[in-house]
Formats: structure tokens, sequence, C-alpha cells
């Protein structure tokens, strides 16, 4: 054949590479987050000094994560190579690997790994893949760390809290009363608890005067919190006073329209986190 006529080997390699991602059946693509697959175990592996490939080989761990069942045996030679043991490779059911994997500069494990194939409409697919033991899969899957959940936020109406331009325990009137308690309920069952109270206030008056008010209301509701039996060392509270408003109310209103219209500014948010 002529030179003229043959891919470039990188070409065809990269077009074997294009048609086992295409026709791999639920074979995984390939990307740091795609987990290598297999069991480990369930199969009996041969003796790794029998390997035609002493030491065994440092597999391209992007190709390994592309791996999966009903892939061919083309398919698999173009990702991994051959077989490492003389097992042959038409005819048979089962081709087993010896795979290297780095974990520092002078470090790395070496692991086996089997494929076991299936027969159907004469074309051999894999049905199964196992590895001898967890070391490799436990580095290449490593878990990942847990991911804390989004707090789940309380916003109280301090108006339903306290009577106006009150803060301390014996203002808190009965219906906040009873939602509190509710509340702290909940709280007593969330494992790992760790709760936030934060108080605001609404623009009118000095800015000293609004964050002392909501620093004392939140410290209320904290203490009654904990008179509900949630852990004091749970819960951490403090104000920020006028700084986060969520109206937008006319200056020229008359007073008691006013006082109606920032209403939703005068709050006690309660943010509540589980443990990751």
């Amino acid at each position: 054949m002529s030179n003229r006529n043959m891919l470039p080997q990188s070409l065809a390699l990269a077009l074997l590479s294009f048609a086992a991602g295409v026709h791999a059946g639920d074979a995984q693509v390939p990307g740091a987050a795609t987990p290598v697959q297999g069991v480990v175990g369930g199969t009996e592996f041969p003796d790794r000094d029998r390997a035609w490939l002493r030491g065994g080989d440092f597999v391209n761990v992007d190709n390994l994560r592309r791996v999966g069942r009903g892939m061919s045996k083309n398919q698999i030679r173009s990702l991994l190579g051959n077989p490492h043991f003389s097992e042959g490779i038409a005819g048979v059911s089962r081709w087993n690997y010896v795979f290297n994997f780095r974990t520092g500069v002078d470090t790395h494990l070496t692991c086996q790994y089997q494929l076991n194939y299936g027969r159907d409409s004469g074309r051999y697919q894999v049905e199964s893949i196992h590895w001898d033991g967890p070391a490799c899969l436990d580095e290449l899957n490593p878990e990942l760390p847990a991911v804390a959940a989004a707090p789940e936020v309380h916003t109280l109406s301090a108006d339903a809290l306290f009577a106006f331009d009150r803060s301390s325990l014996q203002d808190i009137l009965p219906d906040g009363r009873g939602e509190l308690a509710e509340l702290a309920a909940r709280m007593r069952e969330v494992e790992g608890l760790q709760v936030t109270v934060v108080g605001h206030a609404d623009r009118l008056g000095s800015h000293d005067y609004n964050q002392a008010l909501s620093e004392r209301r939140a410290l209320t509701v904290r203490e009654l919190l904990v008179g509900e039996g949630v852990p004091a060392g749970s819960i951490t509270a403090y104000g920020r006073g006028s700084l986060l408003p969520v109206t937008i109310c006319d200056a020229g209103l008359a007073r008691d329209a006013l006082i109606d219209c920032l209403r939703p500014d005068r709050r006690v948010e309660i943010e509540v986190r589980a443990a990751p």
C-alpha cells in the first residue's frame, strides 16, 4: 500500500477513539468528573507474575474513564491496548491487565484489572469490569467533599414578635412566642445544627439607635430559642440596624403610613443549617 493512502498514526488513533465514544453503548465520556467503572473482586485474577508486560503499564486515565459495558474488543484495544496476559485476543471472554497509577513523584499504585465479555450476535461486548482491590478505584474516584446545603431562612416580622419599639423577652407577643417555639422544636431535630439570628430595623431613628435595637431583638430571640431547648452553642446572634432594607417607601408619606410601609424592614431572620 502506498504511504500516500495511509492515515497518520495520530489521526488514526483519534478516529478510533471517536468511534469508541460513539458506539460504546453506555460507556462513559472522558472528563475528570466521570468515574472509573468497575467493582472490587467478584472474579479470579491470574498470578500477576505471569503478565507478559512485567511491572504493568501506566495507563492513560482519561481513556480508562471511557471504558464501560457494551464496548467491543476493538474499542477496548484502542483505549487500553492488548491484554497483558497470554490469554489471546479473539475467541476469549476475559482480558486481564496490570495497571499502575502515580501517587507521587516516586510512588505509584499497581492493580489488576479485568474485563469480562459476553457474546451477542457474534460480537463480543464488555459485560463486567473488575479490580483486584479497592486501592486504585479509591485513588481514581476520590470521595468528593460534602457540599453544605443552603441554609433554611425564616423571616419573622419584628412587629409580630415584639410590641412596637420594644426588644426584651417580656415584650415578645404571644403569636411570635408560639412561632418561635414551633421553630425551636424543628431545630432540635437537626443534626449538627448551626443557627444565625440577624435583627433588622427600619430607617426611622438614628443609626446607633437602630443598630442597638436590632441587636437587642436578635439576642432576645436567641434567648427564647435557648429556653426552648436549642443548644446555646449552636446559635449566633447579631444586628444589622437599618443597613439592609427591603422596602422602597416615599419619604413624603405621613408618619403612620411610613411606619406601615416600612414594616417589612423591621424583621428578624433566622438561618438554620445542618452539618454537611
